[in-house]
């Protein structure tokens, strides 16, 4: 449909591509099940769903291929070869798809597939900071794959009380902006320098950070990776603007011109040489800390992925104004009556762990961006 509106009978080159208009996540979301392929080539089965609600809190379903799965396990061992982790560490990993705490002898795949590792240590993100800071000194990693928001946490209290994790010998970190700030904080306090990674649920790794340079390598044996100004004309290095994505192994879910929600800054060539193109920093993708009134802060979970099974929502946004009250911003396209108010609500406290008072606000039209340009799924407005 979207070449057919373009006038394109095919894509065969990048200025023909870059005659395509970007696809955003609404219409991604409104396509529903015409957005997938009716036919799969046989090599490319079995296919996996992925649902994510990225920066902008408009959660998008993908369906993922087994070639897919294998460019992603191929960009997981180079991250770990650029930086030179040994399969031999013992490897601690906090992400949101942990549902309870676990150890295990290896690290898993793909790594496991090809290497005899380490132990493995996982702790859901929801756990209180210090629990997993606890958890973490009584096992000791070499490696820790942690998002920013969480590392920040740790940093505070490091920076009060002491660094304490002294066999720690590299960073990861995923699924959010690094900021210089947080870079110099951890620097400081453990010695030890960030190495990020910037990826999505929808694409997988669009680009590893350069052990050598600091700089973002575009993973272009699979994807197609543009920054866009406002007028969508390609940035030139040292400009800002959209990341729009073209995922070429994805023959399950046509992620062409996908606007992924996400600003960066167009990168030089890199002195490293490798050869890939680079982003020089990613701006999207901030969220916050939720406070609790007992005094813990952990990662706010909020139970997005249930919301469509109460209510249709398009979009939403959580503001916490104080430790027991959370205003909960909806986008549907009608209006929602009290008891889906009220599932929603139910879902978000149990995701959250906490009876909050939640207000919810029913909204007609996409929620704006904040100041800073970005649009934040929680914010947190405790001083």
């Amino acid at each position: 449909m979207r070449l057919k509106a373009s006038g394109l009978a095919y894509l065969n080159s990048l200025d023909r591509l870059r005659q395509l208009q970007p696809l955003s996540r609404r219409e991604a979301q409104s396509l529903g099940e015409s957005f997938f392929a009716k036919e799969v080539p046989p090599r490319h089965l079995p296919l996996g769903n992925a649902k994510t609600s990225g920066s902008t809190g408009e959660p998008v379903s993908v369906r993922k291929t087994a070639v897919g799965r294998l460019f992603w396990s191929a960009y997981t061992i180079r991250d770990h070869l650029w930086h030179g982790r040994q399969f031999s560490l013992r490897m601690s990993s906090i992400r949101a798809n942990i549902s309870k705490y676990v150890e295990a002898k290896d690290w898993g795949a793909p790594a496991r597939n090809l290497y005899r590792t380490g132990e493995a240590q996982g702790i859901p993100i929801t756990t209180d900071i210090r629990e997993q800071l606890r958890q973490l000194r009584r096992f000791g990693p070499e490696l820790l794959i942690v998002y920013p928001n969480n590392l920040a946490a740790f940093a505070a209290i490091w920076e009060a009380e002491g660094f304490d994790l002294g066999a720690l010998r590299h960073i990861k970190t995923i699924g959010e902006t690094v900021h210089d700030e947080l870079r110099d904080r951890v620097k400081a306090v453990t010695g030890l320098a960030i190495e990020d990674n910037y990826s999505s649920q929808e694409a997988g790794t669009i680009a590893i950070q350069c052990p050598a340079s600091g700089l973002y390598h575009v993973m272009s044996e699979a994807l197609i990776v543009e920054v866009v100004d406002a007028k969508g004309e390609l940035c030139r290095e040292g400009e800002t603007g959209r990341v729009l994505v073209s995922d070429l192994t994805n023959l399950a879910t046509p992620l062409i011109r996908y606007d992924i929600g996400d600003y960066a800054e167009v990168g030089p060539a890199c002195p490293c040489g490798r050869g890939l193109p680079t982003l020089r920093r990613i701006w999207g993708r901030e969220r916050n800390l939720v406070r609790l009134p007992n005094g813990s802060r952990n990662w706010p979970l909020v139970g997005f992925h249930a919301f469509d099974t109460v209510a249709p929502v398009r979009q939403y946004q959580l503001i916490q104004t104080a430790l027991d009250q959370i205003t909960l911003k909806v986008v549907t396209d009608a209006a929602i009556s009290a008891e889906q108010e009220a599932g929603l609500i139910r879902i978000v406290q149990k995701a959250l762990n906490h009876p909050f008072r939640i207000t919810v606000e029913q909204h007609r039209h996409r929620l704006p961006v904040g100041a800073n340009g970005k649009f934040e799924e929680f914010v947190c407005k405790i001083e």
